[in-house]
Parts: structure tokens; sequence; C-alpha cells
């Protein structure tokens, strides 16, 4: 008599727990350059300025190379291998995905943060309704 409802419940419940398992374990947190110095895992999100004149790309390896300042003020240097973003010299800040590999922080996908067309230029007014 209660053999259908006590499966279903069964069901959903592992259903729910595997859900609450699976997403704590693809949970990739933002983290800051001592933080992933600290850290093992290899989805780490590593936000910051790109210093562009540390920009270094390798078209036959398909490697990309620069240095990123975190909000900290610290620097590291990210080797991105993969597909090479399109926009990367327009880039002020990157999203590096990766882990650290010894003193360097390895990236297999960066996120670019481009400029807004909509943001005024330097020393130019915004026009206020």
């Amino acid at each position: 008599m209660f053999r259908g409802p006590a499966v279903t419940a069964c069901i959903a419940a592992f259903a729910f727990g595997a859900v609450i398992w699976s997403f704590s374990n693809n949970a990739s947190p933002y983290v800051t350059i001592a933080q992933a110095r600290t850290i093992s895992g290899d989805h780490l999100h590593l936000a910051g300025d790109v210093l562009k004149d540390t920009v270094r790309i390798d078209v036959v390896r398909q490697t990309l190379s620069f240095k990123l300042k975190d909000s900290n003020g610290e620097t590291v240097q990210v080797l991105h291998e993969g597909e090479l973003p399109a926009n990367m010299e327009e880039a002020k800040r990157v999203v590096a995905v990766g882990r650290m590999q010894g003193d360097k922080f390895v990236s297999h996908q960066l996120l670019i943060k481009c400029p807004s067309k909509y943001e005024a230029a330097a020393g130019e007014k915004v026009a206020q309704k």
C-alpha cells in the first residue's frame, strides 16, 4: 500500500543528492593568486588585469603567455594552452580557468573581459538626459 510513494521518495532523495554532489564537485571558485597557490584543482578561476607588455603569442604551438595582476596587486605568469582568443589585443581584464603548476598558472580556458563600446573614452563626458 505504501510501497509506491516510498519508492518515489527514495528515488527523489537519491536524485536530489546526486544533483547536490555534482554541483559541489564541479563548482569553480574565483581565487586570488595567493589562494591559487594553496588550493589544488584544475578549474580555478583567476581574474585580473593583463600586463600588456608581457603578452607573448606562439601561433605554431598555440600558446599564449602573459602576466596577470590580481586585485591584491600580486602578479603571476599565465600560460594558456589551446585555442587562442581572437580579441586578446583589446583585453584589459581576463579570467583564466586552470591550475597552478609550479610558479605558473596553466590555463585551459580564457574568458576575455573587453571594455564596453558604450563606456566613455578617457576625458569624454557622458551626456545625461
